[in-house]
C-alpha cells in the first residue's frame, strides 16, 4: 500500500496525486476520472504496485522519449483508455494498434475536454525523439501539460524542460495552483533553474520529479528548497515513490 500525505484543506476534495517515480504520476481527478501522465511503470524508482494497471481513463504523454511513453502502449492496450499526446506520438500509438478513435493528437497551445477536464498542451524546451526498437523516429516537439479539472483546480506538469522565460506566461494564463516540476539536471533543469522557474509561476504547490532515477539526476528537493525564496520552502513537497498528495 503506498503512503500518504495528508493535506487536508489544501488540495480539493476528491484530488489525488500518486508520484511513481520519475515523471510518471497518477492523478485522480475530483469527478472519479483516473489520468495518468508520462506512465513510465517500470523505471527503477516505480513503487511494486505500480503494476499492473486496471483503472485508466486518460493517458497524456509529454514528449516521446521512451522514459516518458514508457507503459503507455501497454496499459492503453489492456484498458481502452485514451491517449492525448501530440500530432507525431498520435501516428506512433497508432502504428502500435491502439485505435484511432481513443488517440487525441494536439500540439502546443491546444486544448481539449475529455471527461469535462480541460488538457492544454504548452511549451517546453526539450527534445522529443521516440525509440522504436534500433531506431529513432519523429517524436514532435516536447511539451509540458496543463490541467484544469472541472472544479477549476489547475494542475502544470512541466514534462522535461530547460528554463524558458514565457513559463510567466504560462503561470498569467493558466494560473496553476499547483505544478510537477522536473528538477534532476542533466537532460532537464537542476535546482538552479528550477529555482527561477518557480519565481516566474509562483505555484501555492510543488513537486519535484525527474530526480534521483540515476546517477546522473543528481538534483534534489533539499537542494531546491535552499534556492527559493523562504516564502515558498513550505510549499515544496517532496513525496517518495508512491506516495499520495492529497
Amino acid at each position: 500500500m503506498a503512503n500518504s500525505t495528508s493535506t487536508s484543506g489544501n488540495l480539493k476534495d476528491g484530488l489525488q496525486l500518486q508520484w511513481l517515480g520519475h515523471a510518471s504520476f497518477k492523478v485522480n481527478s475530483p469527478n472519479g476520472k483516473v489520468i495518468y501522465i508520462d506512465p513510465w511503470l517500470d523505471n527503477p524508482k516505480a513503487p511494486p504496485d505500480a503494476k499492473p494497471v486496471k483503472n485508466v481513463d486518460i493517458v497524456v504523454l509529454t514528449h516521446g522519449h521512451f522514459d516518458h511513453i514508457g507503459s503507455a502502449v501497454e496499459i492503453a492496450s489492456d484498458t481502452n483508455a485514451k491517449v492525448i499526446c501530440n500530432f507525431e506520438i498520435s501516428l506512433y500509438m497508432k502504428s502500435k494498434g491502439i485505435p484511432e478513435s481513443n488517440i487525441i493528437g494536439i500540439n502546443e497551445s491546444g486544448s481539449i475536454s475529455v471527461d469535462n477536464i480541460l488538457f492544454t498542451m504548452v511549451h517546453a524546451e526539450h527534445s522529443s525523439g521516440i525509440t522504436d526498437g534500433d531506431r529513432v523516429i519523429d517524436g514532435g516537439t516536447a511539451a509540458g501539460i496543463v490541467i484544469k479539472f472541472d472544479d477549476g483546480y489547475t494542475i502544470y506538469h512541466t514534462g522535461d524542460t530547460g528554463l524558458f522565460s514565457d513559463m510567466k506566461l504560462i503561470a498569467s494564463l493558466y494560473k496553476p495552483d499547483l505544478v510537477m516540476m522536473c528538477i534532476g539536471g542533466y537532460y532537464t533543469m537542476s535546482p538552479k533553474e528550477a529555482a527561477e522557474a518557480v519565481k516566474l509561476i509562483k505555484p501555492k504547490y510543488l513537486l519535484p520529479m525527474h530526480y534521483g532515477t540515476f546517477p546522473a539526476l543528481s538534483g534534489n528537493p533539499d537542494e531546491l528548497s535552499k534556492l527559493i525564496p523562504k516564502t515558498v520552502k513550505t510549499r515544496v513537497i517532496p513525496l517518495k515513490p508512491g506516495e499520495i498528495f492529497s
